[in-house]
């Protein structure tokens, strides 16, 4: 079973003090050489708050808090009670009809050397740090400093604060019975019937005589002794600490944004990566079958080649010697010579001559309209008028393209 370790800074006589208090072995003091950072609690001085007794008669627990902040409010404390971490609210008590209550208002700030050593650490009023006795004031030094503390009937404090005497004398005396009958006047006075006087390393008793009789109530020495663990917590925080980890919590909230943000790029890179590597292996394999398949490609490459060598063999419309038999069925007995005629790969020439111009113009029709060459794209001008009477002409004929109807016109 894990034992609890909290190190704690509560101000005495010359100053704060460390104590570690670890469940089984009590509370000790730390060695002065030892660092003092990372201090689970730090005790705010009486000097810096203000300690306001209150009374709730008929009040719900709901409403109670704004009822406290309007009270504190109307005794000048409405700038301090701005922010909900600047006070305090301690019911004290179970019975909710006529329920006293003690209130805490931040007033000063701590020392900077204390808040470095305390970031992260929970904060309450010092006087949460010692142990009361129903019906006893305790009166103990901070720094030099006077501190009265009134608990209530059950133990817990309901009033505290820094008194304005130095020494325990007939002023001393005078500011408390001040302070007991500011109680006694807001109906809130718990039954006294002595005080106790915390003693520090060296101090004496003999000086509390003169102190007990002029304040009418028995008076008795107590030893210096640990501090103990408060017994609830508080919310009151230094407004610099609040505002510290508020950026603190900003700046990680933005860290986790980023680092986020950096780990959604991570999985969507990681994503395209494993992407590409699988379209890398599809690619590879799909590779590999077709380096598989290269022999019988290659096979099929040149059937085709052969094909395509002597598909103009094997197409009656386009093969030469077919051309020319069709040709020649189409000559008159008289009237039109040939004296050209030249098969290319995409087409045929045509040059002749006719006897007439009306002999050219009439093998020019016979010869675009004939069935055997419908599939050809004839480009034949009008024919040439020579002096003679006789006529030249040029045609040529090409295969029409795929996208290209079948059949053709002359021009």
């Amino acid at each position: 079973m894990k034992t609890a370790d909290e190190l704690m800074l509560v101000p005495r006589k010359e100053g704060f003090q460390a104590w570690r208090s670890r469940n089984g072995s009590g509370t000790h003091p730390e060695p002065e050489n030892r660092s003092r950072k990372g201090a689970d609690w730090i005790a705010l001085p009486a000097r810096c708050l203000v300690s306001v007794p209150m009374h709730f008669q008929g009040v719900d627990a709901a409403r109670r808090e704004a009822a406290a902040q309007l009270e504190l409010e109307a005794a000048g404390f409405a700038g301090e009670t701005a922010e909900a971490h600047d006070f305090e609210l301690f019911p004290l008590g179970n019975d909710s009809r006529d329920l006293p209550a003690a209130a805490f208002v931040q007033v000063a700030p701590l020392p900077e050397t204390v808040l470095d050593e305390g970031r992260d650490a929970r904060f309450a009023p010092s006087v949460a740090f010692h142990k009361l006795n129903p019906g006893e004031l305790l009166i103990w030094r901070e720094d030099g400093q006077l501190v009265l503390a009134v608990p209530h009937e059950s133990g817990q404090p309901l009033h505290c604060q820094a008194l304005a005497a130095r020494h325990l004398d007939d002023d001393a005396a005078a500011e408390i019975r001040c302070v007991l009958a500011s109680l006694d006047l807001a109906a809130l006075m718990p039954p006294v019937q002595s005080v106790a006087v915390v003693l520090s390393d060296g101090e004496t008793d003999e000086s509390l005589a003169a102190f007990e009789a002029e304040l009418d109530l028995p008076v008795v020495a107590r030893r210096e002794t640990a501090p103990v663990l408060p017994g609830q917590t508080s919310r009151l925080i230094p407004s610099q600490i609040v505002r510290e980890r508020a950026e603190r919590q900003h700046r990680r909230l933005v860290a986790m944004g980023a680092l986020a943000f950096v780990f959604v790029l991570v999985a969507a890179l990681g994503a395209f990566a494993v992407r590409v590597g699988l379209r890398d292996r599809a690619l590879a394999a799909e590779t590999a079958r077709l380096d598989g398949l290269e022999p019988e490609l290659a096979a099929i490459r040149d059937a085709r080649e052969a094909w395509e060598d002597m598909r103009t063999a094997v197409n009656p419309e386009h093969y030469p010697v077919e051309a020319l038999y069709q040709l020649v069925s189409l000559l008159p007995p008289e009237g039109i010579r040939l004296t050209r005629f030249e098969v290319r790969e995409d087409g045929m020439v045509l040059d002749g001559e006719a006897s007439s111009l009306g002999h050219g113009i009439e093998f020019r029709d016979k010869l675009v309209g004939a069935d055997a060459f419908k599939h050809w794209r004839w480009d034949f001008p009008q024919p040439t008028n020579l002096p003679d009477g006789r006529a030249t002409f040029r045609a040529e004929a090409r295969v029409p393209d795929e996208s290209e109807t079948d059949g053709g016109e002359s021009s």
